[in-house]
């Protein structure tokens, strides 16, 4: 097992995005826009382990999404250090929106993320658009969380 302080995390170059939106074909998310995005990728030494992202929504919102921890890679906290530098660098009066499935509430709760019911936060057009695309994509339970 590799030792977490190995677990490096910076932002994707644009010559990197062909890879990262290779990646995300090869489980069905949906591709990244470098532009719209600050797409964050886990090396461990040089190797590329795992990678996330925060979509501009608006002036105000946020979406933390695409989650992709390699299989080899699971278990050493890879995913955590890749929502903590996103969430870094989300701005602090930014509400961050997050669509994962349920089986994950528990590991988004730990970032202060919250059913979407539980607040009075109005639900941006593209996240409800989101939400809407990811229920009748995949087959596994998605939730609508938000974190501020």
């Amino acid at each position: 097992m590799q030792d977490i302080k190995e677990i490096i995390i910076q932002k994707a170059s644009i010559s990197e995005i062909d890879w990262v939106n290779a990646r995300y074909k090869e489980v069905g998310f949906v591709s990244s826009n470098f532009d719209e995005e600050h797409i964050a990728l886990a090396k461990i030494s040089t190797i590329k382990c795992g990678l996330g992202r925060l979509t501009k929504i608006d002036q105000n919102n946020l979406e933390l999404g695409g989650m992709y921890v390699f299989d080899a890679y699971r278990g050493l906290g890879v995913a955590e250090k890749i929502v903590t530098y996103l969430l870094d660098h989300a701005g602090s009066k930014k509400k961050v929106w997050c669509l994962p499935f349920a089986h994950l509430l528990h590991f988004y709760a730990k970032f202060g993320f919250k059913d979407h019911t539980t607040t009075n936060h109005q639900i941006p057009d593209k996240i409800a658009s989101k939400l809407h695309w990811c229920t009748t994509t995949y087959k596994d339970e998605v939730l609508l969380l938000v974190n501020n």
